[in-house]
């Protein structure tokens, strides 16, 4: 009878392991007994810094960031990539960076080749992942007991949803060796809980702890982004750099940098830098292009009516908190960004001159401190406000209302795409145009759109 009892408890031992995930996914790269100078290094297609960088094909480096700001930052990225695609700038992008919502549209157009295109991608954007979350969380029963008793968490069932509608071939997890060697090189970010600093998913950091990139699920380090603090768990990283237990608690991106900017502008600064220390040929002669991509909003149009009622009101707090946090770091990050590489002989006035203007205008052409010609085009969500031509009155207030949550509503992605088209149709057709015929000196018109694009058309 006791062994009965014994063999029982074993199996529901075995049973409840078997349904409990860890949200450490990472895997040792070398033996810890190795000598850091002997160990092999990460190899893959996200990574921060080159050694030795050849001369771009194009003399420019070309950055596209993509911010946080959930599924509506997902649809607003894609349909900016899209207005990128069509002319020309897309195909000569080299480094994308993301945070959050702006991960799930970079990670997909890094992996995947016919799949881009715009019905596809539309189709996947506007699966509601927040749902996916709450019915795997409190109507899946065994699930319950994993995420009480082990490391099984909300941030594992994220990740998971996003493997299962956009990361995953063939039931198999799509992993940092699945990046394409066509398409740009993917810096996912996110933030150190432990030491408030960006952390990105890029060969080097995975070098510092001795981890395996390769074999890393894309899904995860997008959950990882994506994890706003308390709403998600953090995404546990081992550090596997010494025998001394050490592990890395990733929360969302956002908290750091919600554009994604910076990376960028460190990766081409310090690419720059090496070059010039080591006497090699100016990997950018031409200078850089910045692309961003800010899906933050101005205002919270759920509170405009005379009379919300409380659910409004909760919602709104919710948002505005949300919406306020991003918009905090946002501006913060792009003037510094101005104050920290602009010459040395500008005046106060005209760094301010320089930030309202890409504010405004959404374009900027001025020189860093080491004389290369930086060109920088800013597609903001934001600027929806200022637009004159709408095609409604109330459009406005709809793209306003649109929640950071990983849930949206077919009517509110049109209502994005159909921003992102207007933005660009008003505000910054002719600088795109202008900046893809520098980026292709060898055409005398509109670069052909990729075989991607046609396929899709």
């Amino acid at each position: 009878m006791i062994r009965a009892v014994g063999i029982k408890h074993l199996f529901t031992y075995i049973l409840l392991v078997a349904l409990t995930g860890c949200t450490f996914q990472n895997k040792p790269l070398n033996d810890p007994k190795v000598p850091p100078d002997q160990r092999k290094q990460n190899n893959t297609r996200a990574a921060l810094f080159i050694d030795h960088p050849p001369q771009d094909a194009d003399g420019y480096f070309v950055g596209l960031s993509l911010s946080g700001g959930g599924s509506r930052s997902a649809a607003f990225s894609a349909a900016c990539m899209f207005q990128l695609e069509r002319v020309g700038i897309l195909q000569k992008v080299d480094y994308i960076s993301t945070v959050s919502g702006g991960s799930l549209p970079g990670a997909y157009y890094c992996l995947h080749g016919s799949e881009w295109n715009p019905g596809n991608v539309q189709a996947k954007m506007v699966h509601e992942f927040a749902t996916d979350l709450i019915v795997q969380t409190f109507y899946i029963p065994w699930n319950w007991c994993a995420l009480m008793f082990g490391d099984f968490n909300r941030s594992d069932i994220l990740a998971q949803a996003f493997d299962d509608v956009l990361f995953s071939r063939g039931g198999k997890s799509m992993t940092f060796k699945d990046l394409r060697p066509d398409r740009p090189r993917l810096l996912i970010n996110t933030t150190d809980l432990q030491s408030g600093r960006r952390w990105i998913f890029a060969n080097e950091s995975f070098n510092q702890i001795n981890s395996d990139l390769a074999n890393y699920p894309i899904a995860y380090a997008v959950a990882a982004s994506s994890a706003v603090p308390v709403v998600l768990h953090p995404v546990v990283m081992h550090d596997f750099a010494t025998i001394y237990p050490r592990s890395l608690q990733l929360v969302d991106g956002g908290v750091a940098d919600n554009l994604g900017i910076v990376t960028l502008v460190e990766t081409y600064t310090n690419q720059v830098e090496l070059a010039q220390k080591e006497h090699l040929p100016d990997p950018y002669p031409h200078g850089a292009v910045f692309v961003v991509v800010d899906s933050r909003v101005r205002y919270n149009a759920d509170m405009s009516g005379s009379n919300p009622g409380w659910l409004d009101v909760l919602r709104s707090v919710m948002r505005l908190t949300s919406n306020s946090l991003l918009n905090r770091v946002s501006s913060a990050t792009m003037s510094d960004l101005i104050l920290k590489h602009a010459p040395d002989e500008m005046t106060a006035k005209e760094l301010r001159d320089i930030s309202q203007r890409l504010e405004t205008d959404g374009y900027l052409e001025m020189k860093d401190r080491t004389g290369h010609d930086i060109v920088v085009l800013y597609m903001s969500l934001s600027q929806v406000d200022s637009l004159r031509e709408v095609p409604f009155e109330s459009f406005r207030q709809n793209v306003n209302s649109i929640s950071t949550y990983f849930n949206i509503k077919p009517q509110e992605a049109r209502d994005l795409y159909e921003a992102a088209d207007l933005l660009v149709k008003e505000k910054l057709q002719d600088r795109m145009r202008d900046v893809a015929k520098k980026l292709h000196p060898e055409a005398t018109t509109r670069p052909a759109p990729s075989p991607t694009t046609r396929e899709a058309q």
